[in-house]
């Protein structure tokens, strides 16, 4: 037998080396977790020493946690993305406790805990991103858990805030978002930029941190955008209907359907084309 079929980690996962597109239903599968640490649906695009793009899923009541093979603590930038349902997210150390429905986001800033749940009866999906990578790409997150802390018990809340709340709502938000805690993003108090003279185009970034950039674009019927490019490397992804990119440097042309990614290496020039009727 294959001894790396026996290796408890995600198979055939592509290479982020290249501009390169991958279906959603060419994303490798993969279950994380155990009994004790509950279990995660993955759809795993791909990945490099620098990113990589994955989907999570969670079923309708369910959650994941931690135990000694499976540990869900990181030392990141982290952003989830809510395409589907609502997402709660508990940092076990601090209390903090923070929910998100779809079209927002929860993110936090170095080395933490969390926990997840899924407190409805409908499926939850999350557009992962992180930065930086935390392991090589070759090693196992089973092998690479043996190096981080055991888990915490926790507190189920914000136990220091009980008899001063919500007196202390403003002041706790605040030391959140600035000592990088648990925070959810909404598109309200997403920053704004409207890019280009000829086809401009409405850009939203959740997050801009010297880590990780993560915003959407918004592109009307018919609408395209002019070129553009990022100093790092780059995901697309696809959160509904039909999304063209063009490369005009090499003249590659790619059509992303729902919930595709495409990949772009640093400093690639690409434009955002909407070829259908609808936004």
């Amino acid at each position: 037998m294959d001894q790396t079929a026996r290796v408890n980690a995600p198979k055939g996962v592509a290479s982020f080396d290249r501009p390169q597109l991958v279906r959603a239903d060419e994303a490798s599968r993969f279950l994380w977790g155990d009994e004790k640490s509950g279990h995660v649906a993955d759809l795993i695009y791909g990945r490099n020493a620098k990113i990589s793009a994955l989907i999570f899923k969670l079923k309708p009541g369910g959650f994941f946690r931690s135990s000694d093979t499976w540990k869900a603590f990181f030392d990141q930038d982290r952003y989830y993305f809510v395409i589907k349902g609502q997402l709660t997210i508990q940092d076990p150390e601090s209390g903090e406790v923070v929910s998100a429905q779809a079209g927002e986001v929860i993110y936090w800033r170095g080395a933490k805990w969390h926990f997840g749940f899924n407190f409805t009866s409908d499926e939850t999906a999350v557009l992962d991103w992180y930065a930086p990578q935390e392991r090589p790409p070759h090693v196992p997150e089973v092998e690479f858990a043996k190096t981080k802390p055991s888990a915490v018990n926790g507190h189920p809340g914000r136990v220091d805030l009980l008899r001063r709340w919500p007196e202390a709502l403003s002041s706790s938000s605040e030391t959140a978002y600035r000592t990088g805690g648990v925070v959810r993003i909404t598109q309200a108090n997403a920053l704004g930029f409207i890019f280009g003279d000829t086809h401009p185009t409405l850009e939203s970034l959740f997050v801009s941190s010297s880590a990780l950039t993560a915003g959407t674009v918004s592109l009307m019927a018919g609408a395209r955008s002019e070129s553009r490019v990022h100093p790092s490397d780059k995901v697309i992804f696809s959160l509904d209907g039909h999304l063209h990119v063009y490369l005009p440097e090499t003249y590659e042309w790619f059509e992303l359907n729902k919930w595709d990614v495409l990949y772009l290496p640093p400093n690639t020039p690409h434009q955002y084309w909407n070829y259908t009727d609808c936004m």
